[in-house]
């Protein structure tokens, strides 16, 4: 082991997600909506009469990143602070302040039948992509022996299904 080996320390907190071995919150297998709670990150839109708010979300540390047209740098350059050129521009904002942040990755935080109905929604998660924020999650490492030799047991997949098979 060379001499600096020794010393390395990584100081990136988000450094286990963007490799993929940060596990996934399990526990919601039986569950209707389980794809919408299990997440490492989820990015919302919140629209009120006043104003329009976009957040990304850690399923531990709560609100991570947010932009909002209550924020007068933003809110000035809009002619609208609750439109569809407003979830867009915010949209923007959030996509590059998550990428300054090192996230590179979050799920929709929206139901699919609710993301055909809205205007708003379209334009937020659009803008979200064309960003440089993927709305989807990397696929996990899966935790077993070859990945750490600690691990002596055997994982049985869960099926919601009654389906033995």
């Amino acid at each position: 082991m060379s001499r600096y080996m020794q010393r390395l320390v990584v100081r990136n907190p988000r450094n286990m997600e963007r490799m993929g071995y940060q596990r996934i919150p399990t526990g919601y297998q039986f569950e209707k909506n389980r794809e919408h709670r299990s997440f490492i990150y989820r990015a919302e839109l919140e629209s009120s009469h006043k104003a329009t708010t976009g957040h990304v979300r850690h399923y531990q540390n709560g609100l991570v990143v947010s932009a909002s047209t209550r924020e007068w740098p933003i809110a000035k350059q809009l002619y609208s602070t609750n439109d569809v050129s407003a979830a867009m521009n915010i949209g923007r904002v959030l996509a590059s302040r998550c990428l300054q942040y090192g996230i590179h990755f979050a799920l929709k935080g929206v139901e699919e039948d609710e993301l055909k109905r809205s205007e708003r929604l379209r334009a937020f998660f659009e803008a979200l992509e064309e960003g440089g924020l993927v709305l989807q999650e990397p696929p996990a490492i899966e935790h077993t022996y070859q990945v750490d030799r600690n691990f002596y047991w055997e994982q049985y997949p869960l099926n919601p299904d009654k389906d033995t098979t």
